[in-house]
């Protein structure tokens, strides 16, 4: 018995601590090995993509850190267009995904760092999202509980956002939204609904709190 408890039982430990240790360190080097190919997968798509399936007018600027999903991966995504018009520009680490419909930006118009498009989305003419806002036109369907959520679809409405729009930072919005031309959405608010023209909106839900009168060339609060 002392034998047993001096000897064989901590020499048992200790080999099975090294058996425990090597095979952690195997699925490490394993997972980092997998890690390693699939950024080389994921620039080498990119690369795809910028040079062949991304619509684009000169002079229009992607930065090299930001993640064009454009390409199908699955067979429940659709091609769908991205489209950079004149003076556009996706900065660092945003991330644009066509999967469900086309992402549209038109003149001047910009997507600040660290946001993501989700599509079909339509940015207008000198328009600009500032940082790490989220602008979806699809969203998962969670009726049934008995499903994964992934599973369920998803339903899609076209978000449009108009002319001369300023996006405040960290701002939502979502499908089906439709914000008017020379309207400013202040930083945090998430936009369920539409938004008029000429109009300031903040809060969650976003709601207009100013309009600009044209008669007194003022922002006059609602």
């Amino acid at each position: 018995m002392k034998v047993a408890e001096w000897i064989i039982y901590p020499a048992y430990n200790y080999f099975e601590g090294i058996y425990a240790g090597i095979c952690t360190t195997a699925q490490s080097a394993l997972g980092l090995f997998r890690d390693i190919l699939k950024t080389i997968y994921l620039v080498f798509l990119q690369v795809i993509t910028r040079l062949f399936y991304v619509e684009r007018q000169f002079p229009s600027s992607v930065s090299i850190s930001a993640r064009l999903d454009v390409i199908p991966r699955s067979s429940h995504h659709v091609r769908h267009r991205l489209f950079l018009a004149k003076k556009s520009l996706i900065e660092d680490s945003c991330v644009v995904c066509t999967w469900h419909g086309d992402v549209v930006l038109k003149e001047g118009a910009s997507i600040g760092i660290g946001s993501i498009v989700i599509g079909p989305v339509t940015i207008g003419e000198s328009s600009i999202c500032s940082q790490n806002c989220f602008i979806g036109g699809q969203s998962y369907i969670f009726q049934d509980v008995s499903k994964d959520f992934l599973r369920q679809g998803v339903e899609i409405k076209q978000v449009v956002i108009g002319k001369n729009v300023w996006i405040g930072s960290n701002a939502v919005v979502l499908l089906g939204a439709k914000i008017g031309d020379n309207s400013v959405i202040g930083a945090g608010s998430t936009v369920v609904d539409d938004i008029p023209p000429y109009s300031v909106a903040v809060g969650n839900p976003a709601r207009v709190v100013k309009r600009y009168n044209f008669e007194t060339k003022k922002w006059e609060r609602v």
